[in-house]
Formats: C-alpha cells, structure tokens, sequence
C-alpha cells in the first residue's frame, strides 16, 4: 500500500477508535500522521466518529494545503500538530482528545498522579500546559515549548482546561498513550475518592466516641459535691 494512503487509513481507523473509547464528544479532538513530507489531518467540525477519506485533508509541513474537500477546513489545532512536527522529526503521529478525567487535574492545577507499574514504566509524567484558547497561535507556541522542553521519554502532555495530546513514532503506539494517560487519570481519581470516603467514615465514627466521652465528663462535673 502507497505510504500517503496507508497513512489515511490509519487515521480513519484510530480516530474512530478514539470517539468509541470515550476518549472525545461530539465533533472534538483532532488526528493527524506526517508522511514524509506531508500531514493528513482531520477536519474542523466533523466528530472523529465521522472520519473517512473524503473528510482527511492533506497539507505540506508549513500548513499549506494540498488536498481540501469542498466545504471543509483543516483542524483549527494544525498549528499545534505541526510545531510538533517540526521539533521532532521521529514523531509521526499526533492525537488530540478530550478525556474527562485528565482534563479534570489539569482544571484544578494537579498533575495527573502516576500510580500504576503500566504508568510509572510507559507514561512517566504528564507535563500540564498553561491555558491559552484552542486554535490559537499562543496556544501552539506554549506546547511547542512543552514538547521541546520536555525529556525525551515523555510523550503526552495535558493543555490545561482543554484536553490531552499524545505523539509518537506509529499511530497504534500514540493511541496506547494516549489511552493510557486518561486510563491513569481515572484510576487516580477513584483512589482519590475512595481515600476521602474513608477518611469521611473514620472521622464519623470517631466524632460520637468523643462526644459521650465529653458527655459523661459534663455528668460528673455537675455531679461532684462541691
């Protein structure tokens, strides 16, 4: 199969796997995978869900457009997809979505807590990216920084209030990232949870305890002779 149309298919596929995952709503997120050259990228205001060959657009590195259906427009995230793309010449692939639980920490200013072995050995950190509005070129300038700066092994950062991005060299393995980034989220979110009811249910059963304890001490106050 030609490189260009394996590369469509490719983003079909997994940006269709993305809206059934629950990983993005509506007509959020956007995907795109450099070949060569060029970038195939999903179109502003189709849901991911929706995705075929005759909604991909087709562009050089700096934006230009090369394949446009008639009515549609690139993703207004392309500025951010090709910063990345022009930092790192290994990363082939780039997802953006919305998962809830990740976008969750990122509002209340928390870096999302790595938890699980699968996280601490293929996640590591998940860098949060100050807020600026989608489509933005402040926005694209503050994750070409987060991906610049970042180490190396890191390959998903949370934009705050906003969503996640993963990239990656192969769409499969910037999928499993980007999975995986939410998956920890969620599972440190009901930790979290679960720590609360617990300490609620401890300081409850304590707050009785010393109740009659003060109680009974009232009684023999008043009781005593003076």
């Amino acid at each position: 199969m030609e490189l260009l149309e394996k590369c469509r298919e490719e983003v079909i596929q997994y940006s269709r796997l993305l809206y059934q995952r629950g990983l993005v709503t509506a007509a959020g997120g956007n995907v795109s995978m450099r070949c060569k050259d060029q970038v195939v990228i999903t179109a502003s205001g189709v849901s991911l869900r929706d995705t075929s060959r005759e909604t991909l657009i087709l562009c050089d590195l700096e934006g230009r457009l090369l394949e446009c259906p008639q009515g549609l427009k690139p993703s207004k995230e392309t500025v951010f997809h090709l910063k990345i793309y022009q930092t790192w010449e290994d990363v082939d692939s780039v997802i953006h979505v919305h998962p809830a639980y990740a976008v969750g920490y990122s509002i209340q200013d928390r870096r999302i807590p790595i938890l699980t072995a699968s996280a601490k050995m293929k996640v590591v950190d998940v860098p949060v990216i100050p807020y600026a509005e989608p489509g933005t070129e402040a926005l694209a300038l503050y994750v070409e920084q987060a991906v610049r700066e970042a180490p190396r092994h890191i390959h998903a950062a949370v934009l705050k209030a906003h969503g996640i991005i993963a990239y990656e060299k192969g769409m499969s393995q910037c999928f499993d990232t980007a999975e995986l980034v939410e998956d920890t989220a969620h599972i440190a979110a009901d930790v979290r949870e679960k720590s609360r009811k617990q300490r609620s249910r401890t300081s409850q059963r304590r707050r009785p305890q010393n109740s009659r304890i003060k109680s009974r001490t009232g009684r023999q106050q008043r009781e005593s002779p003076l």
